[in-house]
């Protein structure tokens, strides 16, 4: 399946470490710590129509974790995007989201729904300032750093690496920057280097992301802190940029919602786009794209059809009854008010076509032609321009009661809503350059003594495509692994047994 959704540019040797190693990497962390997945069956991979490709059963998801585990230390653990969780600190996880869709409409969702609000309240009361209820990414974490401390090992937290040591050509261990000053450390073995992204940073957006170059918008869910400095280390050690990538980001697209105090947080919209009623389009008012690709590749389209633009924003928009049933962005479905949202200006709202065109700044002939078009397919579940709908991974992420195509239904009768999006990022395909041990090569091609590089700040296997979910979490977490076990034995026994480095 790496084969044809990489193709060309697919690093073969490390994708076959791999498809070969991840299933023992994830076995480790969870018979030796807190990690624990569960296979997702109805998330499938993102190109259904290649070889290889699977319905789902491949792509694993986090089961959530009590973050009262964690004691004191809970409070640092950074908490998920504010857009992520309601009620003021209620994080949904992949499996919530159905049942608040529908919580209205099924006793089994309404239990549910309640569990999560009771379990919030009391933790309020605690004086938790979020739910312990820990989910999807922050679930790994919470998992993972319990697995340290139960080992002592310690987390320096707010600390940064200002420069890597060296002597006689081998990294040998590294400055770092701490609230109590500097310290020196030595590596007794090696460096790994795994301190995420650059898209946190301004300036190397500037340098590696085309639109933000040519002045077009773009937004980041990272934080600051992932500013590239792991680049700088890596490459002021000897190591070198891998160019292979097709594209230096992963893609998202966003919009901006106002905050109640004043504020702004980031939505990604990744579901959104593929259901019913539902459709985007540029600031001429027409569509560009199948609204059901997957988010990375949406957002390659986005940016095609604002190419001669000086902006490179969209529009997502539907009707009233779309909008209750499924929500849009950071608007939820019904019963939940969505008053809020339009006098934040977050939802664009207008009883016609023609005056949400006006208020969008778009052409209103334009639009109605454009909606006109898609309702009159739409209502034989057809769609003759950009075929929504038409693989099983689009079907996926529609709404399986719509029939004949769960994508794609006619927009009717207003009023109408709209919500501008932007091209975002969650995280880079951009990296230094690696082998299959993870170990950091220089401009020869040679391993640089003594130093790695694991998670986004190594060059993604995807090589800039993005196939599946999990697609750059499952490298990070089986190259990590396997980095550990390089380091752990000797040069010779690169690929080490996990039973051996036990014994030692």
């Amino acid at each position: 399946y790496l084969e044809h959704a990489v193709g060309a540019r697919l690093d073969c040797a490390r994708a076959e470490v791999y498809v070969s190693r991840a299933a023992e990497a994830l076995a480790f962390f969870e018979d030796h710590g807190h990690v624990r997945y569960e296979l997702l069956p109805g998330v499938v991979d993102y190109f259904t129509d290649l070889p290889g490709a699977t319905h789902g059963l491949r792509s694993l998801g986090v089961i959530p974790f009590d973050g009262r585990r964690l004691k004191e230390r809970f409070r640092s653990v950074r908490p998920p995007l504010a857009t992520s969780m309601i009620l003021g600190g209620m994080a949904l996880g992949r499996e919530d989201i159905p049942h608040f869709s529908r919580f209205a409409r099924s006793p089994r969702s309404a239990m549910h729904v309640a569990g999560m609000v009771l379990r919030h309240l009391r933790d309020r009361i605690s004086g938790y300032r979020r739910s312990t209820r820990m989910v999807m990414g922050n679930a790994l974490v919470g998992r993972l750093s319990l697995s340290l401390f139960e080992r002592s090992v310690p987390l320096w937290l707010n600390s940064r690496t200002s420069s890597l040591t060296q002597e006689a050509q081998r990294v040998t261990g590294a400055i770092v920057l701490r609230r109590d000053g500097e310290v020196r450390v030595r590596a007794r073995r090696a460096v790994v280097v795994a301190s995420g992204s650059f898209s946190g940073s301004r300036e190397m957006q500037r340098r590696f992301f085309e639109h933000v170059r040519q002045g077009r918008t773009h937004r980041t869910h990272l934080p600051e802190t992932n500013d590239g400095s792991g680049l700088e280390l890596i490459t002021s050690a000897g190591g070198v940029l891998n160019p292979n990538a097709s594209q230096p980001g992963a893609w998202a697209p966003v919009s901006i919602v106002p905050m109640p105090d004043g504020s702004q947080a980031l939505t990604p919209h990744f579901g959104d786009r593929a259901k019913p009623g539902i459709l985007v389009v540029n600031p001429a008012g027409q569509r560009f794209a199948n609204e059901a690709l997957n988010y990375h590749d949406f957002v390659r389209a986005m940016l095609a059809t604002s190419a001669a633009h000086s902006d490179s924003h969209c529009f997502v928009l539907t009707s009233h009854r779309h909008l209750r049933r499924y929500g849009m962005g950071r608007v939820p479905p019904s019963p939940v008010r969505i008053g809020p949202f339009v006098r934040s200006g977050y939802l664009i709202s207008a009883p016609s076509l023609r005056e949400l065109a006006c208020r969008l700044g778009i052409d209103g002939d334009a639009l109605v032609k454009t909606v006109r078009r898609f309702d009159e397919h739409a209502a034989h579940g057809e769609d003759p321009d950009f075929h929504k709908g038409c693989t099983a991974f689009e079907r996926a992420a529609g709404d399986p009661d719509n029939q004949p195509n769960p994508c794609v239904a006619p927009l009717g009768p207003g009023p109408y809503y709209a919500i501008r999006i932007e091209p975002g990022d969650i995280g880079t395909m951009l990296g230094v350059k690696v082998d299959a041990a993870s170990r950091a090569l220089d401009a020869d091609g040679q391993p640089i003594p003594g130093l790695y590089a694991v998670g986004t700040v190594a060059t993604s296997i995807m090589a800039g495509t993005y196939p599946c979910a999990g697609a750059m979490l499952g490298p990070a977490l089986t190259f990590g692994y396997l980095a550990a076990l390089d380091i752990a034995g000797p040069r010779s026994g690169r690929g080490t047994s996990l039973r051996q480095v036990n014994s030692r």
